[in-house]
């Protein structure tokens, strides 16, 4: 194995496109610039995962990350080994393929995943109906076109908005129609 064999492809995140090689023995996966892929988003911890070249191929691991290390979905408690095309999340924000850079690697992996999932036929005795088959599932490939998460801020501020305006609307009332009652604490100071 080469050491710029594989590279993480960013799918969604910041800089989406952008290339990583791999060539070191173990590489740093985090938001703090010390590491040695930087993921410059909110949710990616400073040090979220490492990735570490085995005889058995290369292994990630979550650093007891905030938000969690994802493989083709599935968050990770362990070390995991990746393999070429495997999708890695790191938070829910960003997403990385795991690639390969050799021609014929590259090739195996694209012909296997644009290859229609087919369940073969089975036989069945005369006169019984065929059982469907499962739908095989797919993986799920994320988009610019999804919904992104609200903050909770903008929740807290359009909050703060309408209670200002509520109590815009009942000092307005007040001073309408209860004039005495708003004034009298001003009267009694001598204003």
């Amino acid at each position: 194995m080469s050491p710029a064999a594989f590279r993480f492809i960013v799918r969604t995140g910041p800089n989406p496109g952008t290339a990583f090689d791999i060539v070191k023995e173990r590489t740093l996966l985090g938001r703090d610039v010390t590491c040695d892929i930087v993921i410059g988003d909110a949710e990616v911890s400073r040090e979220h995962s490492r990735l570490t070249r085995t005889p058995g191929g290369y292994v990630i691991e979550d650093l007891g990350s905030t938000n969690g290390t994802f493989v083709n979905g599935e968050r990770i408690m362990a070390p995991r080994v990746l393999n070429s095309g495997d999708l890695v999340g790191l938070s829910e924000n960003v997403t990385l393929t795991f690639s390969s850079t050799s021609p014929e690697t590259a090739a195996t992996v694209m012909s296997t995943s644009a290859a229609p999932q087919t369940v073969p036929p089975k036989e069945t005795p005369a006169g019984k109906k065929r059982p469907t088959p499962a739908p095989v599932p797919q993986p799920e490939i994320a988009s610019d076109a999804e919904p992104k998460k609200r903050s909770p801020w903008l929740y807290a501020g359009c909050g703060c908005l309408v209670l200002l305006v509520i109590l815009g609307v009942v000092g307005y009332l007040m001073d309408m129609y209860m004039p005495d009652v708003l004034y009298a604490p001003l009267k009694m100071l001598g204003f």
